[in-house]
């Protein structure tokens, strides 16, 4: 059999490790539940959160969005002028930003696939170098123009239903599915990643998937990281056991893809941006939950 470049992402993805016994949650309040799943994945009781990271994926799309739009975006996280910077800050939050060859953007999915397998897997590998830093809490998200697309387009691919059901632009995410099922099939998550998730979430992927194998609890920030863990909970549903999302936003589709990954937000603050912000808003009340334990 040929050597496909995503053999080495299937292998680390086959053998998921297990952690702490899974708790009943049923008669528990959400603080205890959340501060139950911290202890499940750090093995720490009382949990605590010490090392909490933001790590941002920064990718670019031929002809989507403003020009130069994600490296404004990366210059304005560098210089502590983003949203995201003050309440990383306030949290006491380690704040990453990764600049994904945003100058060399990926094609327009509508009219081929955003990565070869080989880019695919070499991005998803990149982004799990944000465990380097050794978290404890990981916060995965992105910094790209107009993510809900490509978000949609992954939902859409991996669940069904009506393309209206994920954007509120269904002619610009229909086209893009439309191609990818007949170039390649849409029955392997990972072809579906690489045909239309773009490199930001690939490398979310990733980074997830790093999480799962060293045990560390990640908390999904927006729509865009939502749809990278769809992709891993559509090769095996363990790989997102450690990830709770952090909020539902009013990305049409988000409160969707929520539900198809049986993942109740812990906010509801109809926080529109994505880059982190809504991920370490939730960060607070997951610290509050370790101080009600």
């Amino acid at each position: 059999m040929t050597a496909s470049p995503f053999d080495d992402i299937r292998a680390l993805a086959s053998a998921p490790p297990s952690a702490g016994a899974a708790p009943e949650l049923g008669q528990q309040d959400r603080l205890a539940e959340i501060s139950t799943w911290l202890t499940r994945w750090t093995g720490r009781t009382p949990p605590s959160v010490n090392r909490p990271v933001v790590a941002l994926y920064a990718g670019a799309r031929q002809g989507v969005g403003p020009r130069g739009y994600a490296r404004d975006r990366l210059e304005a996280v560098a210089s502590g002028g983003a949203t995201v910077c003050r309440i990383a800050g306030v949290q006491g939050a380690g704040l990453e930003a990764f600049d994904l060859a945003v100058d060399r953007p990926t094609p327009d999915a509508v009219s081929r696939a955003t990565m070869s397998e080989k880019e695919c897997a070499a991005t998803m590998a990149f982004g799990m170098e944000a465990l380097a830093k050794q978290p404890d809490l990981l916060i995965p998200g992105v910094i790209a123009a107009e993510t809900d697309l490509a978000a949609a387009s992954v939902a859409f691919a991996l669940f069904g239903g009506e393309v209206s059901d994920w954007t509120d632009r269904p002619e610009a995410v229909a086209p893009a599915v439309e191609r990818a099922a007949q170039e390649d099939g849409l029955e392997d998550p990972l072809q579906v990643l690489r045909q239309l998730g773009g490199r930001e979430m690939a490398a979310v992927a990733g980074a997830i998937l790093a999480a799962r194998v060293q045990k560390i609890p990640v908390l999904l920030d927006g729509y865009a990281a939502c749809a990278a863990a769809a992709v891993l909970r559509a090769i095996d549903p363990e790989l997102v056991d450690h990830c709770l999302a952090a909020h539902v936003s009013p990305a049409k589709g988000h409160a969707r893809l929520l539900s198809a990954l049986d993942r109740r937000p812990l906010l509801a603050l109809d926080i529109v941006e994505e880059e982190g912000v809504g991920g370490a808003s939730a960060l607070a009340l997951v610290k509050l939950a370790c101080e009600a334990r």
